[in-house]
């Protein structure tokens, strides 16, 4: 009954998350369009292109909400092909190390070639909130590991970082749609890991060790 009541506020949650991001986006597109039209007939090394510049990239961090409400409201479909789950897990890896703010922060991949049957771009994009949650925990500086094993019916997946962990009175939280901590976020980037991850049949959950950090585990089926 939690679980089916759960689905059903979600969808109702996403139907409104859709309409929003289509009615916002459209009009978005226009205000930038003309703000660059603005822009480009100002001298370059002028003030008022510094406060052009600094308004296009304010639109641009709105039109990436918008992209995170439309994803979470609508969800692609899985498209599955084999796929080395851990070479997937090392470019995802490699991809966050080029962040400016991921710089100090040590990324190791451990797990042999293991192909199973999955959607390579909706697991990058679980794999990638995973990461950049982890460096915003630890504040750019720390490890990530990422375990990737395959065994005859599921692959398993854990990200685990050095920071200061999750406190127990918000745990059972994280995966909220909207819940967040930052001062800055949508608090949409573990509900949508958890809701692609589950369209895979699969499971995800976190955990907080006594030695420190945090790991969330991934679980998915291994077969077809």
């Amino acid at each position: 009954d939690r679980q089916l009541h759960e689905q059903a506020a979600l969808v109702k949650l996403g139907e409104m998350a859709a309409v929003v991001a289509h009615e916002v986006r459209n009009p978005l597109a226009g205000v930038r369009g003309a703000i660059q039209v603005i822009g480009r007939r100002l001298p370059p090394d002028g003030r008022d292109a510094a406060i052009i510049n600094e308004i296009t990239a304010r639109l641009d961090a709105l039109d990436g909400l918008m992209k995170d409400l439309l994803l979470f409201a609508r969800p692609p479909q899985v498209h599955r092909v084999r796929v080395d789950v851990t070479a997937l897990a090392r470019d995802a890896a490699e991809f966050v190390r080029q962040d400016l703010t991921a710089r100090e922060v040590g990324f190791e991949v451990e797990g042999v070639a293991q192909a199973i049957w999955v959607d390579p771009q909706l697991l990058r994009i679980v794999l990638l909130n995973l990461l950049l949650n982890a460096v915003q925990a630890m504040q750019g500086q720390g490890s990530v590991r990422i375990a990737v094993t395959v065994s005859e019916d599921a692959c398993h997946i854990a990200v685990a970082d050095s920071g200061p962990g999750i406190p127990s009175e918000i745990r059972d939280r994280v995966f909220a749609p909207f819940f967040t901590t930052k001062t800055r976020g949508t608090g949409l980037g573990l509900s949508t890991v958890k809701r692609l991850i589950e369209s895979h049949q699969g499971r995800v959950s976190v955990a907080c060790p006594p030695t420190g950090g945090t790991v969330f585990t991934i679980e998915l089926p291994a077969g077809t």
